[in-house]
């Protein structure tokens, strides 16, 4: 439990630092940019992602087996993750326009041998957790 006091006073920090950045900076910043920014984040969190999440942890315990689950979702959250901050950057057009020297390494490669190293990781957890279950009832 003292884990996640932590966290929760750290979060309350950042946010207070947030708040109070904005505050310091207002001239610089745009009310109706900054209320819209923010709008537009709880809308993509509250209403597409937190649900999108839910459903996916809801397949997963119905579809994996016991030992798998926990290793899955773990992955799941990894990738989605590495696939938000890395998506745009494969996307960009600058790969082949005026600014290529920006995007030199070869990203759906890359996302893709990341996404192979999660499943490996998943199947040898997978693995370690099934030996455990299997050592334990004995």
């Amino acid at each position: 439990m003292t884990g996640r006091r932590v966290i929760g006073v750290l979060g309350v920090l950042a946010i207070a630092f947030g708040g109070l950045q904005v505050l310091l900076n207002w001239e610089a910043a745009s009310p109706f940019g900054l209320a819209a920014f923010l709008l537009a984040v709880v809308v993509l969190d509250d209403l597409i992602l937190l649900p999108l999440a839910l459903a996916v942890g809801w397949v997963v315990r119905r579809a994996l087996p016991a030992p798998a689950q926990i290793p899955a979702q773990v992955a799941l959250v990894v990738l989605a993750g590495i696939l938000l901050v890395g998506v745009p950057f494969a996307l960009s057009p600058a790969r082949n326009g005026e600014s290529a020297t920006l995007l030199t390494e070869p990203y759906w490669r890359n996302l893709g041998l990341l996404t192979v190293s999660l499943a490996l990781i998943v199947v040898l957890a997978t693995a370690v957790r099934a030996r455990r279950r299997v050592t334990s009832r004995a």
